[in-house]
C-alpha cells in the first residue's frame, strides 16, 4: 500500500501506533488505569506477605484518627483487637484507580468478618468528591479523610500506600504503590491475622 508516494509497511504501521500509545498513555488517567489494571488481572502487582521472624519488634501503629463523610471520627487506638486495613489513596492518581477494584473485592470478602476492619483514606481530604467518584463505580467499602491529621509514620506522601495493623496494634504490612490485594493468598493472610 502507498501513501503519498510512501510505501506503507507493516513495520511502519506498528512503530506509528506504538508512539500514539505511549503519547496516550502519557496523558491519559484513563489508559494508565486501564493498563495497570489489566496487568493486575494477569498476575502482576502481587502484595508480599510479610514474614516476620520470632522476637522480631514491630512498630506500634501511631495515633490517628480520621473522619466519614458525616462527620463522625474513628479513631485508629480504639480499633485494638481488630485487623485494621488502611489504605491511602487520590482519585486523580492512576495506580490508586487502578487497584480499587481489588480493595472492594476483599471489603466484600471479609466485611462481615466483625475482626477486620477497613479504613481507606483519601489524602486530598474531599469526602463528597471521593464518595461520588466510589459510588460511580459501584465499589462498596467506605472512605475516610483526615489530611491533616496523618502521621508520618503511616503516610509519607506516597500514594497509594497500604498499611496493615494486626489486632496488637502493631503495623505488620507496609506497601507503597500499587497492588492486587484480592490475591488470594493476601486475603488468606487477612483471615489468619483476624484469628490470632
Amino acid at each position: 500500500m502507498k501513501l503519498l508516494g510512501k510505501k506503507i509497511t507493516f513495520d511502519t504501521v506498528f512503530k506509528a501506533g506504538l508512539v500514539l500509545f505511549v503519547v496516550a498513555y502519557i496523558y491519559s488517567v484513563r489508559l494508565k488505569t486501564w493498563v495497570l489494571m489489566g496487568l493486575m488481572m494477569i498476575g502482576f502487582f502481587r502484595p508480599g506477605i510479610p514474614q516476620h521472624p520470632a522476637g522480631e519488634k514491630l512498630a506500634p501503629a501511631p495515633v490517628m484518627q480520621v473522619q466519614t463523610i458525616d462527620g463522625r471520627m474513628v479513631d485508629l487506638q480504639q480499633q485494638k483487637g481488630k485487623v485494621v486495613f488502611i489504605n491511602f489513596w487520590a482519585t486523580w492518581c492512576p495506580p490508586c484507580r487502578a487497584e480499587l477494584p481489588s480493595i472492594n473485592q476483599l471489603y466484600l470478602e471479609l466485611k462481615n468478618n466483625p475482626n477486620i476492619v477497613f479504613l481507606p483514606v483519601d489524602v486530598d481530604d474531599n469526602l463528597p468528591a471521593s464518595s461520588a467518584f466510589l459510588r460511580n463505580k459501584g465499589y462498596q467499602f467506605p472512605v475516610y479523610g483526615g489530611r491533616l491529621a496523618l502521621p508520618y509514620a503511616l503516610y509519607s506522601g506516597n500514594i497509594p500506600t497500604t498499611l496493615v495493623i494486626n489486632k496488637k496494634g502493631l503495623v505488620v504490612f507496609n506497601h507503597i504503590n500499587r497492588a492486587n490485594y484480592s490475591d488470594e493468598k493476601f486475603v488468606r493472610y487477612m483471615i489468619g491475622l483476624s484469628k490470632e
